[in-house]
């Protein structure tokens, strides 16, 4: 069975997911569809719960190490309780490591498939910003990270995965991505190229003639970036859009409709006016579905 691929390559890279839990909402929701994934693929799942020994846990009233460490042994029962309910023959291991929970996930994800924890979480910047920790994950893991934005998680029934694409290395790991798990969960792929005008010279402030000629060329663009992927899952039905609209706008509105969003970590190129490095950061949390931020290892 398909599923989400890395876009990078390591010898030490395994297929087990990585979850992050930390006791809120939207962490429990992260571990229930890491589970369903793990289940799917038929890959083992990795629970990991960080603790600061000098900081104290918000939410749990611990404030020493004893009582920290065994929260977190408790908070990782519960865990592993909850990933066998969603498959009872699930191969499950924890981690309780000290330190910060990016750091610990960062680790983790060099030898792991995927990643996957809430948008927000318990913690000192727990909803003072969205996904302090999920930033920092999103930016430096070593695997495709998924992060689950919404407290009560159900698996979607649009069947339907959209993936932002500008040309760049980083987008193309993303499309590849993105046609593993359609295939993988036979779903529509939805391949979306956004266009917002940035300077006098951009061919969309020009008059309305010059637009549909503009548009079709980028169609083109999209079409010979699909073409490599599609041949891998030729079942795959696949559907492409150039919006003229912001990127952010663009993928936030085609999440309402869709399962997963898919997007590079960083664009660098290709088509000028798109950089999926800012649009990744300004998606955080506001999908109304789980987003997969993929990576490319650096030359």
């Amino acid at each position: 069975m398909g599923g989400i691929m890395s876009g990078t390559t390591s010898p030490a890279r395994t297929e087990r997911i990585v979850v992050g839990v930390d006791g809120s909402a939207h962490g429990w929701a992260a571990l229930d569809w890491a589970a369903e994934r793990a289940h799917e693929l038929a890959v083992p799942l990795h629970i990991v719960h960080a603790f600061a020994p000098d900081i104290p846990m918000l939410g749990f009233g611990a404030t020493d190490q004893s009582s920290i460490l065994a929260e977190g042994k408790r908070m990782l029962a519960t865990a592993v309780a909850r990933a066998h309910a969603v498959s009872s023959n699930l191969p499950v291991t924890t981690a309780l490591p000290p330190g910060f929970a990016s750091r610990a996930l960062i680790g983790a994800s060099r030898d792991a498939s995927m990643v996957v924890l809430g948008a927000i979480g318990h913690g000192l910047l727990s909803r003072a910003t969205i996904g302090a920790v999920a930033q920092q994950v999103a930016a430096h893991a070593s695997c495709p990270v998924v992060i689950v934005n919404h407290e009560d998680h159900s698996e979607g029934t649009h069947r339907r995965v959209v993936v932002g694409v500008d040309g760049s290395p980083s987008s193309m790991a993303a499309l590849h991505t993105a046609f593993d798990h359609a295939a993988g969960r036979d779903c529509e792929l939805v391949v979306v190229h956004s266009w917002e005008a940035k300077g006098p010279e951009d061919p969309t402030l020009q008059t309305d003639s010059s637009w549909p000629a503009y548009e079709s060329h980028l169609e083109q663009e999209v079409t010979r970036e699909i073409a490599a992927s599609s041949a891998r899952h030729p079942a795959v039905k696949v559907h492409h859009e150039v919006v003229r609209s912001s990127p952010v706008a663009a993928l936030i509105q085609a999440a309402d409709t869709a399962d997963l969003v898919v997007v590079g970590s960083r664009g660098t190129g290709g088509f000028p006016g798109l950089n999926l490095g800012s649009v990744s950061n300004r998606l955080l949390g506001r999908t109304a579905c789980p987003l997969v931020i993929v990576h490319t290892r650096e030359a």
